[in-house]
């Protein structure tokens, strides 16, 4: 099969813990390549809000994890990105440098409050900051990722934002949870070409995590985002059910999710196509 996952935090595991991309320790690792014939990954640098010294801890990680991934499998082809605009600081010029690292998406915040919006866990909106910071994001198409958004920043983020997806979210429909979306927000989405990567995090889910797949799968069809469906693990980001806890387990879901009935076409679109669509504009 064909793999595109649009979130996980491989690099910030790797820097943490001096370990290579190599050691198949992690969830996500070099021994996931044979489980796909093409696998397109996003590797996310992590950046909490409040973090001191933001920008040169995200160069020391993207560059150590770069260089870890110098001899990768030949059909891994690897995507970066951040999570957390607090990665900036108050440099907006600092954009242009992501850009030139090779970074295609951009988390706006964790779950707190930066200078350019709020997380899930804050009040309030985007800031004057953030509006300028996501019109030098449309011109230097940068995704904007917003996922971890309250909705007031979601919805003023809309407004501006040219290219949007949520990179691991669920329905909030479903279960009730602030790091997922409504379906006025799901439906937002849509109306910007944009994609939600459905997420493995038991948390977000609130229930068995194949069934928790599956049942967003048929709540994104019901609102008719056949198109708009992806896939966004958070792998070595977050506590994972044994069922589905690294990239190697993938297979085991689609399997799943052919026998609940789910078209091998469908199925190609959410764990590759749709996201593929995306990235191939960058």
């Amino acid at each position: 099969m064909n793999y595109f996952d649009l979130h996980c935090d491989t690099p910030y595991v790797c820097y943490k813990n001096q370990i290579s991309f190599y050691d198949n320790k992690t969830a996500v690792s070099a021994e996931s390549a044979k489980h796909f014939d093409v696998w397109k990954q996003c590797f996310a640098v992590w950046i909490k809000d409040d973090m001191q010294n933001p920008f040169a801890y995200y160069k020391k990680v993207l560059n150590s994890f770069k260089q870890s991934l110098s001899t990768s499998p030949k059909n891994l082809i690897p995507f970066f990105t951040v999570e957390g605009g607090a990665v900036i600081e108050d440099d907006i010029s600092r954009l242009s440098q992501l850009k030139a690292d090779g970074i295609s998406a951009l988390t706006l915040t964790w779950n707190g409050k930066n200078n350019i919006a709020c997380g899930c866990k804050e009040k309030g909106g985007i800031t004057s900051f953030g509006k300028l910071v996501i019109k030098e994001m449309n011109r230097l198409k940068i995704i904007c990722d917003i996922s971890h958004l309250n909705e007031q920043s979601f919805w003023d983020v809309i407004k501006i934002s040219n290219n949007i997806i949520a990179t691991h979210s669920n329905c909030k429909a479903l279960f009730n949870h602030p790091r997922n979306l409504s379906d006025e927000q799901l439906m937002a989405i849509s109306e910007k070409n944009g994609v939600i990567g459905l997420c493995c995090y038991p948390e977000f889910l609130g229930m068995d995590v194949f069934e928790g797949i599956y049942a967003n799968i048929v709540h994104l069809l019901n609102l008719g985002l056949e198109d708009n469906i992806a896939f966004g693990s958070d792998f070595d980001g977050a506590e994972m059910d044994k069922k589905l806890d690294s990239a190697e387990k993938i297979p085991d879901l689609m399997a799943f999710l052919l026998q609940k009935g789910l078209k091998e076409e469908l199925l190609d679109k959410i764990f590759y196509n749709n996201s593929e669509k995306i990235f191939v504009c960058l």
